[in-house]
């Protein structure tokens, strides 16, 4: 689901991938990401072009490329970007960044991850986290962070959002019974309202826990598969050294669906996630105490999907509200159930602290 509408043309993309030594044959618009993704047929072979959002630098996406690159030289299975004629990893366009890299045949999914592939995504996120040990990144997420939120400034955000739904300001033609849907959205900002006033409780989760150069958005639609394997992870537009119990949780959670149409977190099935992670990255056991508690205090401060429905009235702003709807259910569930998930992954996965991968893709 793009985020802003595209600023490329059949003919301007041709004349960019001249630019890059090919030539053009056929466009094909994709339908997953949040910026414009493009398959190009040329005349030298099959590419994937990305126009990244308006407020993607040209240093976000040049770091784009050198992570990528880091990996490929390590075996990760990661696409190759295409340099132009002048050695450039990328171009500028209306003010958007463009680059192209290899088309990788396969798959992806958006929160459908089928069951059996949900050990591969936790197997290359865990070899990720190990590859990526000493890369330098920004970190973000961190105990200063979560020390500087406000929640009275989060609720503020919230109200406003409230005030859009008393006015009626998010009515659509595309959602049945706009009267049930507004009631809805106005029950859900109430519930966040709330619950980010409680964030402070939590605070304290993001000390003495491991923090690791990652992917920043890994989920299914990262993994371009093959059947029951995972072909390659893509678009490391994001990267960031970020808490690797958030990255985990967040994985399993909107790549598989978890709680999706009401059905309750499954503890069982999320530990054994954890356990396939931890073959490969290690794991303290404050990361495994701390893991809903981090992940929780990041979801709840969102407003993504509420805002672009009510107020920007983005496109695709329908999915982008169920997509809210379903990010809010989660918290329900995750909040009630953390005291447990943080119980039993401790259980279950104290014995394996500590394991460690010995970087080696195969």
């Amino acid at each position: 689901m793009a985020l802003e509408k595209s600023v490329l043309t059949d003919n301007r993309i041709r004349e960019i991938l001249q630019q890059y030594g090919l030539t053009l044959l056929a466009v094909r618009r994709l339908p997953f990401g949040s910026a414009n993704c493009f398959e190009i047929r040329c005349a030298e072979g099959r590419f994937f072009l990305k126009e990244y959002q308006s407020d993607i630098s040209r240093g976000e996406a040049e770091r784009e490329v050198a992570v990528t690159e880091y990996l490929a030289k390590r075996n990760f299975p990661a696409a190759r970007f295409r340099k132009t004629a002048a050695g450039d990893v990328c171009v500028s366009e209306n003010g958007h960044i463009i680059s192209v890299q290899e088309y990788i045949e396969g798959r992806t999914y958006l929160n459908d991850l089928p069951k059996e592939l949900l050990p591969e995504c936790a197997k290359y996120l865990g070899m990720l986290h190990a590859l990526l040990r000493d890369y330098p990144m920004e970190k973000g997420m961190d105990e200063a962070w979560a020390e500087s939120f406000a929640a009275e400034d989060a609720a503020v955000k919230f109200d406003a959002l409230l005030k859009a739904v008393e006015t009626d300001g998010g009515a659509s033609e595309e959602l049945p019974g706009d009267a049930d849907t507004l009631a809805r959205i106005r029950a859900d900002l109430l519930y966040k309202k709330e619950l980010v006033r409680r964030l402070p409780q939590w605070k304290h989760w993001f000390e003495g826990i491991t923090y690791t150069p990652s992917h920043g958005d890994y989920t299914a639609c990262q993994l371009v598969c093959d059947g029951n394997r995972v072909r390659a992870v893509i678009d490391f537009a994001a990267c960031k050294c970020l808490p690797a119990v958030w990255e985990i949780m967040r994985s399993y959670i909107q790549s598989g669906g978890a709680c999706k149409g009401g059905a309750p977190f499954d503890t069982a099935d999320f530990v054994n996630y954890v356990r396939e992670y931890m073959k490969y990255a290690p794991l303290t056991e404050r990361d495994l105490a701390a893991m809903p508690y981090v992940y929780l205090f990041q979801l709840s401060r969102s407003s993504y999907g509420y805002k672009e429905f009510l107020v920007t009235k983005t496109e695709n702003k329908d999915d982008l509200l169920r997509f809210a709807f379903w990010r809010t259910a989660i918290c329900r569930e995750i909040e009630r159930k953390a005291e447990e998930i943080s119980r039993v992954c401790q259980e279950r996965l104290r014995s394996v602290c500590g394991i460690a991968f010995s970087g080696e893709v195969r």
